[in-house]
């Protein structure tokens, strides 16, 4: 549910409750549709445009001056340096979206500049904080730590998302996750490719149930990642064991369709349609060795599909009209 459906939603229920008549209703709408859809004064779009660059440019001369040195800094001066990067950047956060009392509100972000800005803030102190734990961890090369400091990113990732819900936020978040999630299995454990691909599918249920419970604020993209982790892993499922593929394919499909039903969203629809592609290609494949029979007969499957789900819509939109 995005920013305007809630703004209306609770609207609504002022007007249930008494507070509001309806002309007061729509007038307030009215006005928040107006203050939304302003454009922002030349001199602040430059402004915010001055500090994009700034960070960056401080940010990534910092990285190029400590990767150009990073042999010949001790351990302690890594852990200093990255480690008040670390809390200027989340102090300018903070400061960005107008003090702690400002943080962790249950709704979207407000499309201001200075909000904007401070999630990105958030989402780069996230990456400070992962090298800072990596190098006081290691002690040298922080490949050796990259487990701890994946994991110091996600939280310091997932705490900048709970104090200003965003986009890039989850976005973080998500490639945190993914990262660790295959990494662990893989290079920790040293499972097989059929269990790193169970570990992204599991990976993937977390983001459609946290999504799906209100803890991701902006649906389409908490749903957006968990299709995209559990096509992954059904992928990599697919490439050891192509029957379990199949049906963990159809079965990610199942739960886009089911969760469709309850929550509208597109990102769901297209999602299980992608399953159901994803499966019928898979078992094409495996029953036709020649690729021009399999792009032929998935061609076929598909036409007939779209022909039958465009009489179904017909005959629904001639019985309501």
């Amino acid at each position: 549910m995005g920013i305007q459906d809630r703004s209306g939603a609770a609207l609504r229920r002022l007007v249930d409750e008494g507070v509001l008549t309806e002309a007061q209703r729509d007038a307030v709408a009215k006005a928040l549709v107006a203050e939304r859809t302003k454009p922002e004064s030349p001199g602040k779009l430059l402004a915010e445009i001055a500090a994009y660059i700034g960070a960056g440019l401080v940010f990534g001369a910092l990285a190029l001056l400590l990767i150009s040195s990073w042999d010949d800094l001790q351990r302690t001066g890594r852990v200093v340096i990255f480690g008040l990067v670390s809390a200027g950047l989340a102090l300018g956060a903070i400061t960005l979206a107008g003090g702690v009392s400002a943080l962790f509100g249950r709704s979207a972000v407000p499309p201001g500049s200075r909000v904007r800005l401070a999630t990105v803030l958030f989402a780069l102190a996230s990456g400070s904080v992962a090298v800072t734990v990596g190098s006081a961890i290691d002690g040298g090369d922080i490949d050796d730590a990259w487990v701890s400091a994946c994991l110091a990113g996600l939280v310091v990732a997932v705490l900048g998302y709970l104090a200003l819900p965003s986009v890039i936020g989850l976005l973080v978040a998500a490639w945190y996750s993914v990262v660790l999630v295959p990494g662990v299995l893989d290079e920790v454990f040293g499972v097989e490719e059929v269990w790193i691909g169970l570990g992204l599918l599991v990976l993937g249920a977390i983001w459609f149930a946290l999504t799906r419970i209100g803890v991701v604020v902006e649906t389409w993209a908490g749903y957006l990642v968990a299709v995209l982790i559990s096509a992954a892993g059904v992928v990599t499922v697919y490439v050891d064991a192509e029957r379990a593929g199949f049906v963990l394919a159809v079965t990610v499909a199942v739960v886009c369709f089911a969760l469709q039903a309850t929550q509208r969203s597109a990102v769901l629809m297209i999602g299980g349609a992608v399953m159901i592609a994803l499966a019928v290609g898979s078992a094409v494949a495996h029953w036709f060795d020649d690729g021009v029979g399999v792009m032929v007969a998935i061609l076929i499957i598909g036409t007939v599909v779209l022909a039958l789900g465009a009489w179904l819509l017909t005959r629904q939109s001639k019985s309501s009209t």
